[in-house]
């Protein structure tokens, strides 16, 4: 059964968020209010995070934490799997490490977005070498943990590397396709790298795990050009049953965003 969740931070700021970090207490409760399954959590770090407390603040909201949003620590720190800096190499797989442990008390999955790191184009094939040999020791203490990482193909104006569907497949192929390694789909990098959506969701198969929504413009959905319905048809005849989560800007307003989100997804999802 699908399940809806929305982005809301812990720590830091963050755009796709309608809640600032020192209101996250303000946006479990929208979530519950609003219908929602879930809440995807921005952690930056674990200093003076108690997980535990954490888990028991969303189980007071009826709450699931959906994944646990890792892109932060790239932005803030400069650390990801791919940087030249074998100390700044090591720390993205510390941290990554540290997101799995928490995700086995919250019971979520961990996003790999850009802590995986960027590259140039013409860079695509070394660094995806490097990144499965750097990821590698993550993945399998997810599996140790039963804890599953999805990986986001995000597009090519943000990183050189995974940029679509089947770059996403292929490269879970040349891991070994590990029960713990999924597929984090995105519409608004979809929009940019994708074909056909059907063909997308043949491809992806059961290793697609979570879907984020923003429109086309990384607006709220339906204010951009987005087909979501159709979307959201192709997903329910392929049996889709993993996550929608919005992860959008705050366009046109975060109280536009608080305001209609559940009614988005009730309208269009039913």
């Amino acid at each position: 059964m699908v399940r809806f969740s929305a982005t809301v931070t812990l720590q830091y700021d963050t755009p796709f968020s309608p809640f600032g970090a020192t209101e996250f207490d303000e946006a479990l409760l929208w979530l519950e209010k609003s219908g929602f399954d879930a809440a995807e959590i921005c952690i930056c770090n674990y200093d003076r995070v108690d997980v535990a407390s954490l888990k028991n603040k969303l189980d007071e909201h009826g709450l699931i934490c959906s994944t646990i949003s890792t892109g932060q620590a790239r932005g803030l720190e400069g650390i990801s799997l791919l940087d030249t800096d074998t100390a700044k190499q090591k720390a993205a797989q510390k941290r990554i490490s540290e997101h799995i442990e928490a995700a086995t008390i919250l019971g979520s999955y961990v996003t790999i977005g850009l802590i995986r790191g960027t590259c140039a184009p013409e860079q695509k094939e070394s660094s995806e070498s490097l990144l499965i040999e750097r990821l590698k020791p993550c993945v399998d203490y997810a599996g140790e943990k039963n804890v599953c990482l999805i990986i986001e193909p995000i597009n090519r104006y943000e990183t050189g590397i995974i940029n679509n569907t089947l770059e996403a497949a292929s490269f879970i192929e040349r891991m070994g396709n590990p029960d713990s390694l999924g597929i984090l789909w995105d519409t608004f990098h979809a929009n940019i790298e994708d074909g056909d959506f059907g063909e997308c969701i043949k491809t992806m198969g059961k290793k697609h795990k979570y879907l984020h929504i923003a429109d086309s413009n990384r607006a709220f959905p339906g204010n951009g050009h987005f087909d979501f319905s159709a979307l959201f048809e192709k997903l329910n005849e392929a049996g889709y049953d993993g996550y929608i989560s919005f992860e959008c800007f705050n366009h046109p307003s975060a109280e536009h965003v608080k305001k209609h989100a559940a009614e988005f997804i009730a309208t269009r999802y039913p």
